[in-house]
């Protein structure tokens, strides 16, 4: 049933490599020039096969998940709810671990990232969401198929998003502020540059390709216990090439997050 599924949607998808339709043939989903791909039983699709191994690991994905189903980002999933229509198509480009794909209610739902730890994580469990490793570059999705398009803490190719995107479609992206996470900051040190954060940049790129309609920033403290202080140093990249044990954790007692939607069209 997980190999299934991809068949059920085959008319949403196409070749990466050379943007053809697909065919089942056999087990296997193959375009007109014979790009072949297989599903795995485990429910997903490699479409990145050749894809450089990512810094992001096994480790931070499973921290990031025992942060997230701890209630943290509560607020984010409900806000992301009220812009996405069960009767949709929904792309969660940059998906990550799952944990917010799988909080959606949409008729179909997909997950692409270019981790296979993290499509791997994600797909464990079973479920009807289609999960795939994949370049946000070539989105193995064919011109207009999807209502609405999820970017969270992720980078974008606003050309690809674009294409993809049904001519009434949505993008939200999800971008941190200056307070996001700023205890860790703190913690960091001189380790990171001390510079004001913002997303300026982000939002004029975006608008080069979407109309920007709306904007929504979220704000949330929460104090933590010694294993959440944990798992967050384990879960953001600020932290990368440390050990969390390093930084403390036992003296990081609250955590802030600070995020803004961008919510746009095409």
């Amino acid at each position: 049933m997980s190999a299934d599924k991809f068949f059920e949607h085959i008319e949403l998808l196409r070749c990466p490599f050379c943007g053809t339709a697909f065919s089942r043939c056999g087990s296997s989903l193959r375009c007109k020039n014979g790009h072949a791909f297989d599903p795995s039983r485990r429910g997903y699709v490699n479409f990145a096969p050749n894809a450089a191994p990512s810094r992001y690991d096994q480790t931070l994905f499973t921290a990031r998940r025992s942060i997230l189903e701890g209630g943290f980002y509560n607020r984010i999933v409900e806000t992301i709810k009220q812009y996405v229509p069960e009767s949709s198509v929904v792309l969660d480009a940059g998906c990550g671990d799952g944990t917010f794909t799988k909080a959606l209610k949409s008729d179909t739902t997909i997950g692409l990232d270019l981790s296979k730890d993290a499509i791997r994580l994600a797909a464990s469990g079973g479920g009807t969401v289609l999960w795939m490793v994949g370049d946000l570059t070539r989105i193995p999705l064919r011109d207009a198929s999807a209502d609405v398009i999820l970017n969270l803490f992720s980078p974008a190719h606003y050309t690809e998003f674009a294409r993809v995107l049904k001519p009434d479609g949505r993008l939200l992206k999800l971008v941190p502020q200056e307070g996001y996470l700023k205890e860790i900051r703190v913690r960091m040190g001189d380790r990171l540059r001390k510079e004001r954060y913002s997303n300026d940049s982000v939002v004029t790129h975006l608008s080069e390709r979407f109309q920007l309609s709306q904007r929504v920033r979220l704000t949330d403290s929460f104090s933590l216990n010694r294993q959440q202080a944990t798992e967050f140093l384990r879960m953001t990249p600020l932290t990368f090439g440390v050990n969390a044990e390093e930084l403390e954790p036992e003296k990081l007692n609250e955590i802030t997050i600070d995020v803004e939607f961008l919510i746009g069209h095409v």
